[in-house]
């Protein structure tokens, strides 16, 4: 199973409850008072997740409970950051640490989106956004994939 296909699902649910054991991702996601997104996370194996209130949600894709909270973004670490470690695991649609702007332009085509600086490149697949943040001298150092939002 791709992680992406877990995308939109809230917590609970069965898919996403089998990706969290997966990922060895143990806790609850508790969303605090007044804020609309919550994170738990895996730093040892260098993924984050992102869930957001299904309120808050601008498109959602489809009806959620009250108080759904919705798995909108999955990061991946190339790169000792903080507390992360660097992820292991196979990323998808190809991706590697390390790949150069121009190769991921030659695998994954012309970005939607990129910042001023070129450092944060965008791609739209399917239902949900591909996100690489590249250094200058060490390619792609975060992979992230989410819902558009």
């Amino acid at each position: 199973m791709e992680h992406f296909e877990c995308l939109g699902y809230y917590h609970g649910e069965t898919k996403l409850d089998a990706l969290l054991a997966a990922l060895d991702v143990n806790e609850r996601p508790i969303l605090p008072r007044g804020d609309t997104d919550t994170y738990l996370s895996n730093e040892a194996a260098g993924i984050e997740l992102t869930f957001s209130d299904s309120a808050s949600l601008s498109a959602p894709q489809r009806d959620y409970p009250a108080g759904a909270l919705v798995l909108v973004n999955i990061r991946y670490y190339g790169m000792r950051l903080e507390e992360f470690s660097i992820y292991q695991g196979n990323l998808p649609y190809g991706l590697t640490f390390g790949l150069k702007k121009s190769e991921l332009i030659a695998l994954l085509g012309e970005p939607e989106w990129r910042n001023p600086e070129g450092l944060r490149l965008r791609w739209i697949r399917g239902h949900h956004r591909i996100h690489v943040t590249v250094s200058k001298s060490e390619g792609a150092i975060i992979v992230s994939l989410g819902l558009p939002l």
